[in-house]
């Protein structure tokens, strides 16, 4: 039997210190090694007893609990840090996260939930041991160099799409997860789901997945990061794709920047063939720096007044934005033959061509939300899943940037981009 995850418990008040050590005695695999009731007898107690984790409250005498962290993160790294708080605000979550805690517990919280953060972030921790340990042993492998008569990808990159609706509702998450799937079925290529919908985020439940990590575990360690690290990081979906959660809670989206998301896609391109990316309607830094570098955007709307009124704003400022008409595609989802719009009238509303309808089919969606099973898996031959092959089929032909003409390149205007070599 393994050895049990040592745990500190620190905290000001006697009778919480007991209960959280008659909880955790009765779990076989955790051990409470010590306890202290204010941050500098915690410092004291893990330079001590070296645990395996740290259970901080924040609130206590002569050394609160985020200065206790701050002080562990740089003394004891590897104690890892929980805190737990009666206050969830958004700045006090983000000064707690900020300070090097792993996870943030808002009191009163349960057995299972304390029991469960735990163990994740011991598990974490490990991962994390372990791939420092390669990395310090040199092990790490450096890239194969192409074989002779091998055309190198763009960059040596993968191709990334794109997914954006300037409206929620209108099944854009839908139809970014079932063509991963659909693209990774199809092209036996290995194939990334991103959800860059860092606030609420769906894809975790669409595909019913196991959500106790995503993007900001990455960002913990983004100075030690490399393609095992992300593999294990990321959650394994439906043939062979590998999925990129969001934060597992909101508040924790603050803490994602823009060079976090350069340097995780710059890595990803390098992993993989190609990468879904599901974003938010929100077009802020983090979204704009990968619409910016993607290979072609897939534009979602349907059939109504507001959808339609939303994509045509997103498309005057993909034009503002300089992005190439060819490299926008306009898929119109949820398409019913009895409604009052059709594709032409869409067509002549927008001034762009729809590249692509996919039929309404609201039983089939629903149990496939219901269910977090992809409708292109349960009912491949459904008309819906066959249009989703025929997008998979439209998004393939992406000319490399090797091959673009030189001069096109220098027309555009020099700035950082998102995959640039440093």
């Amino acid at each position: 039997m393994s050895e049990p995850i040592k745990v500190l418990i620190v905290d000001d008040i006697a009778s919480t210190l007991d209960n959280l050590q008659k909880l955790l005695s009765f779990e076989p695999d955790i051990q409470v090694v010590g306890t202290a009731m204010n941050g500098k007898q915690g410092i004291e107690q893990a330079q001590k007893l070296a645990p395996d984790l740290v259970l901080m409250d924040v609130n206590m005498p002569i050394m609160d609990g985020i200065q206790a962290t701050e002080t562990l993160a740089q003394e004891v790294p590897g104690s890892p840090v929980i805190i737990m708080s009666v206050q969830g605000e958004r700045d006090y979550l983000r000064r707690a996260m900020q300070s090097g805690a792993r996870e943030f517990l808002i009191k009163p919280f349960s057995g299972d939930e304390l029991i469960a953060s735990i163990r994740r972030v011991y598990q974490l921790e490990q991962k994390k041991e372990s791939f420092l340990a390669k990395t310090a042993a040199g092990t790490e492998k450096a890239p194969a160099p192409p074989t002779d008569g091998e055309t190198p990808r763009r960059g040596e990159h993968g191709q990334v799409f794109f997914f954006y609706s300037g409206k929620g509702g209108v099944g854009k998450s839908l139809v970014a997860a079932n063509l991963a799937v659909s693209m990774a079925n199809e092209t036996k290529g290995k194939v990334a789901l991103v959800d860059l919908d860092l606030q609420f985020g769906d894809i975790g439940v669409l595909l019913n997945l196991d959500h106790s990590q995503g993007i900001t575990d990455l960002i913990e360690n983004i100075d030690h990061m490399d393609p095992e690290f992300i593999r294990e990081i990321m959650v394994d979906g439906p043939f062979g794709i590998k999925v990129l959660l969001p934060p597992i809670s909101p508040e924790l989206a603050d803490l994602v920047t823009v060079d976090h998301v350069r340097r995780i896609f710059s890595e990803l391109r390098k992993m993989f063939d190609y990468i879904i990316v599901d974003s938010s309607a929100h077009l802020g830094e983090i979204n704009l720096e990968v619409l910016d570098h993607a290979d072609r955007v897939v534009v979602v709307t349907s059939l109504s007044i507001p959808a339609i009124k939303n994509t045509k704003l997103a498309l005057k400022i993909f034009d503002s934005l300089s992005i190439p008409p060819e490299r926008v595609v306009l898929l119109l989802n949820k398409s019913d033959a009895h409604s009052e719009f059709n594709k032409e009238s869409v067509e002549a509303n927008l001034r762009f061509p729809i590249a692509g309808q996919i039929p309404n089919d609201p039983k089939l969606v629903i149990n496939s939300i219901n269910r977090g099973n992809p409708f292109v898996t349960t009912h491949p031959e459904s008309e819906i899943s066959q249009r989703i092959r025929e997008l998979v089929a439209k998004l393939m032909p992406v000319v490399p940037a090797a091959a673009a003409p030189a001069a096109e390149s220098a027309e555009k205007k020099p700035r950082k981009g998102l995959f640039a070599r440093r």
